[in-house]
């Protein structure tokens, strides 16, 4: 049984309910792989996945994991636009270039904000890169598609961040967008997960 404050699997599920074989899925947050490898087994050979991350740890992280499971990577420049051909595609960039290298609009995106596990906890997600981001994903979302963003409130500026994604988030306008927000009523710090799906 998965605890209630592992927050990860919820937003895979989520994420991967809206997701079908030959669709692009997007990974802002690349990190360790695994949110990228849960879509990319969804969309399949024919499907594409684009993760981003600053760090190149955390693509050679997510290029084994991928690679180990069968799948195809390829590296590419933050300063073109994408081919719309299948495969895992890593980009080394902020996650605020999404707009920049999408060709298209996406079916899932998801991000899970904060650091790199096992990495340096000062190098983190920051809260004005983060809502540009989520900002522009919500442009790049059709109708029936979701976004997914798991914050940890604990490490520094992640309440801040937080809270700014929230906030943009429970502003969107109910006849278009359906937003769910997850998290532990009685655990302040625990990490949480909020959801938007476009409905028209």
């Amino acid at each position: 049984m998965t605890s209630l404050t592992r927050i990860v699997p919820w937003s895979q599920q989520l994420i991967c309910e809206v997701l079908h074989p030959g669709e692009l899925a997007v990974d802002l947050t690349a990190g360790r792989g695994r949110d990228t490898l849960a879509m990319a087994r969804v969309v399949g050979s024919e499907g594409q996945v684009v993760a981003f991350d600053l760090q190149p740890a955390a693509l050679e992280q997510t290029s084994d994991l991928l690679q180990r499971h069968g799948f195809v990577v390829h590296s590419w420049p933050a300063d073109k636009i994408l081919p719309r051909s299948a495969g895992v595609f890593l980009v080394q960039a902020c996650h605020s270039t999404v707009g920049k290298v999408l060709p298209s609009p996406a079916r899932a995106i998801m991000a899970n904000l904060g650091y790199l596990p096992g990495g340096d906890p000062l190098l983190v997600t920051r809260p004005s890169t983060t809502l540009a981001a989520v900002q522009q994903s919500l442009d790049l979302l059709a109708c029936g598609s979701r976004l997914a963003v798991t914050v940890y409130p604990s490490h520094p500026g992640g309440q801040e961040e937080g809270a700014l994604v929230d906030r943009l988030l429970r502003s969107l306008p109910s006849d278009r967008w359906h937003v769910l927000s997850l998290r532990a009523a009685n655990i302040s710090q625990a990490p949480y997960l909020l959801v938007a799906e476009r409905i028209g």
